[in-house]
């Protein structure tokens, strides 16, 4: 039988405890699949690196299949990871690398997000709400239009008046703007959503900006719900997306690959 291990993907961050969460989740991973070789690595900002954790699992194993705890495919997933996929391959010709799908735009990720804003308000709340959610932002059209996606699922499932998306960075709008023009329909109640997997700088970021937002406007009623986070819905998305390999062959689309990394 073919040795496989899997090597659960994260970004790395420059914050401790946002590393310390990624890891209690691949942790919760291990658990749930103790039937698995299970590792993990950052992209950057944190160790082991993407191509040591390739390196460490493919000298014990036949295949490698390494699972991206990301939201969306960027740049990362579409040219950092193939590249290093590619670059295994050549260094352990007999080892099998193949990459799954990132989490996406998946009904489970809604309900965690809606159940985190949900979270921020108390039950039978008279008044209407608006939902500002944010996300990094990214240079990859098709991230930024995915999270927009979400951003309306959230809010059409949640029946918030209005939903609009925001990002930290890199594209529009961005959470200042998109926050003060939400200000000029006087709402009542804000709900701010940090699309964010893990705490962090960005999350640090999106609490400063959203608490001057506030002090701008005392009559606006703002609050602030918890980033997805670590969830048993995730780790259950985490297995369908290693399922689709495993079952399939379906993995992280590679239209954006470079043709040298492709399998």
């Amino acid at each position: 039988m073919e040795r496989t291990a899997i090597l659960v993907l994260g970004h790395g961050s420059r914050r401790a405890r946002a590393n310390a969460e990624f890891e209690a989740l691949v942790g919760g991973f291990r658990r749930r699949r103790p039937d698995l070789d299970v590792g993990h690595a950052y992209i950057e900002l944190a160790e082991p690196l993407l191509a040591d954790g390739l390196a460490r699992l493919a000298a014990r194993a036949e295949r490698v299949i390494v699972l991206p705890f990301f939201l969306f495919a960027a740049s990362h997933l579409k040219e950092d990871v193939p590249h290093a996929l590619g670059a295994a391959r050549s260094a352990f010709p007999r080892v099998r690398f193949q990459a799954a799908r990132p989490l996406g735009v998946h009904r489970a990720i809604v309900a965690i997000a809606l159940d985190h804003v949900r979270s921020a308000l108390r039950p039978h709340e008279p008044g209407g709400a608006v939902l500002l959610a944010v996300g990094r932002g990214a240079s990859d059209a098709d991230a930024n239009g995915d999270f927009c996606k979400m951003v309306r699922l959230v809010g059409e499932a949640g029946g918030f008046d209005r939903a609009e998306p925001s990002f930290m960075a890199i594209t529009a709008p961005r959470l200042e703007a998109a926050a003060e023009r939400l200000a000029l329909a006087d709402p009542e109640r804000v709900v701010v959503l940090p699309y964010f997997l893990f705490d962090g700088l960005l999350v640090e970021q999106l609490s400063d900006e959203v608490r001057r937002f506030a002090e701008r406007h005392p009559g606006i009623d703002v609050r602030v719900a918890r980033h997805l986070g670590g969830d048993d819905r995730v780790l259950a998305l985490l297995e369908e997306r290693l399922d689709e390999v495993v079952s399939s062959g379906a993995s992280l689309p590679c239209e954006a690959c470079p043709r040298s990394a492709a399998a």
